[in-house]
């Protein structure tokens, strides 16, 4: 679970950001697929997130759903990373989330690089 920490913060920075722009006036992004992950999603998504980082080539995908894990609204995602870069210092790669839950799609698109301690981390424009 540690080797998922930085995901999982990043994950739930979004929702956190979602959940901030009612005050800004953007009530449309409530109802997003972002904001009906439950914790266990979050858990679950950031293992596949990882999984696809650490185990797919650029352009393959994995499916991931939220089945099972308690959650009364059905949320499915593609998970596919791409634009890998390696150096001798680090590997970077793009990882793509296509979020489907109630009739709506969300796409993210978060550059990630691998850290010294083999941790995918965020990376920041």
């Amino acid at each position: 679970m540690r080797k998922q920490l930085p995901f999982l913060v990043s994950i739930v920075l979004a929702a956190g950001l979602i959940t901030a722009s009612h005050a800004a006036n953007l009530r449309f992004l409530n109802d997003t697929p972002m904001t009906y992950l439950k914790p266990k999603d979050k858990t679950s998504l950031v293992a596949a997130i990882d999984g696809v980082l650490s185990n797919k080539g650029d352009g393959e995908t994995q499916q991931w759903s939220n089945e099972g894990l308690g959650n009364s609204v059905a949320i499915q995602a593609e998970l596919s990373a791409t634009d890998t870069v390696k150096t001798d210092a680090k590997t970077c790669r793009k990882i793509h989330i296509a979020l489907h839950a109630k009739g709506q799609d969300q796409t993210l698109s978060i550059p990630a690089c691998k850290t010294a301690d083999g941790n995918w981390a965020v990376q920041k424009k």
